[in-house]
């Protein structure tokens, strides 16, 4: 079969479509080049602020290994890129962190709201040292990877501990003040208008009974001091300790305010850190505070428990608890936080579903 032989107009309009291929080929290519560039440019941007964020940033993947770090991370942790990249970062997290910060991992993916978005924690660099950092995480939408940074808080802490710790020793030294030095100066008094309404009793006892008044108000200015000086000073002043100073203050408490106030402590918890346990017994404190003046409490359960090292402080109160966890701001409420944060433990403030409101304290058991 002979070929068909193209004519001269055919064969032009082949030519003008292969033209018109090859024009759309540039176009598409010009246009695939402008979209590498942006692509390029993008990546560039993106990649110059994780550079340059100023804080230690880590792109983090569901099995928990680090897939992308800045120089920031390196610098903070001590660690080359090689140490770092493809292993998992629980390997640089103090060890009493690790199983808190890994349940908020799992929980993360499973729903981003679960876990909290900031927290403290302690990273251990390639000396040995504990740093304590801030972090902000989250995870990257339509991923199972979450970004997270961390700003160092070191300095900081040490610097609030050392206010905190002056803070407290003035705390102790006018507690000690007004029990040793106040309180015997009353209990003086105390004696000298007992001998003296004794010597008025044959003479008048219109004088007699009046001096029998003033030593009244003395023995209650001595009560008064006496508790003035428990609340400053509530540890020291007790032998054994928080769990003596908790069980007083339930026992003022209901004693005070006309309602049920318990502490109960199964097992003795040797807490011997001073400053950990004088910052229990005030969270502990604006924990009932808080409980009666805005709960209109009529009974507060307080419980120290011992769970394998895991200590945990608890008050349960059956008022009228927090309508909006989120928005309560008071500055009790941030003092407790803050209180919490300086011995390194874990708050929680929640509302009962029958009301009430429920704090807890919990925090790994220093050995000594």
């Amino acid at each position: 079969m002979a070929k068909e032989v193209m004519t001269k107009a055919q064969l032009m309009e082949e030519l003008q479509e292969a033209h018109r291929e090859i024009k759309s080929l540039h176009s598409q290519a010009r246009k695939y080049k402008r979209i590498e560039e942006k692509l390029t440019r993008s990546e560039q941007f993106y990649r110059t602020l994780f550079e340059n964020s100023g804080t230690a940033t880590i792109v983090i993947e569901k099995d928990t290994t680090i897939s992308m770090m800045n120089n920031d991370f390196s610098n903070f942790t001590g660690y080359t890129r090689n140490e770092i990249l493809n292993h998992s970062w629980t390997l640089y997290v103090a060890e009493d962190d690790v199983d808190r910060l890994l349940f908020y991992h799992r929980t993360r993916r499973e729903d981003p709201t679960s876990a909290p978005r900031n927290y403290e924690f302690k990273i251990r660099n390639k000396d040995g040292n504990h740093l304590h950092v801030y972090m902000t995480i989250a995870i990257i939408p339509g991923t199972s990877q979450s970004i997270a940074s961390m700003v160092d808080m070191t300095a900081i802490k040490k610097l609030e501990k050392e206010v905190l710790d002056i803070s407290e020793r003035e705390r102790q030294k006018i507690g000690y003040e007004l029990h040793d030095d106040l309180g015997q100066h009353l209990i003086g008094i105390d004696v000298m208008t007992k001998v003296l309404r004794d010597r008025l009793t044959p003479i008048s006892d219109e004088n007699a009974r009046y001096a029998g008044e003033i030593n009244h108000l003395v023995r209650e200015a001595i009560d008064k001091t006496r508790r003035l000086a428990r609340g400053l000073c509530p540890v020291h002043l007790t032998s054994l300790g928080l769990e003596a100073s908790l069980e007083n203050l339930a026992a003022s408490t209901s004693s005070i305010f006309n309602i049920t106030c318990l502490f109960r402590c199964p097992r003795h918890i040797p807490i011997h850190d001073n400053t950990l346990a004088t910052h229990l017994y005030y969270i502990a404190k604006e924990s009932v505070h808080n409980a009666i003046e805005h709960g209109k409490s009529s009974k507060i359960v307080m419980e120290l428990l011992n769970n394998g090292g895991s200590v945990s402080l608890s008050v349960l109160d059956n008022g009228s608890g927090i309508k909006d966890i989120t928005r309560a701001t008071g500055i009790g409420l941030r003092i407790m936080h803050y209180r919490a944060r300086m011995i390194g433990a874990i708050l929680r403030i929640e509302s009962e579903p029958d009301g009430g409101t429920l704090v807890t304290c919990t925090f790994n058991l220093r050995k000594d």
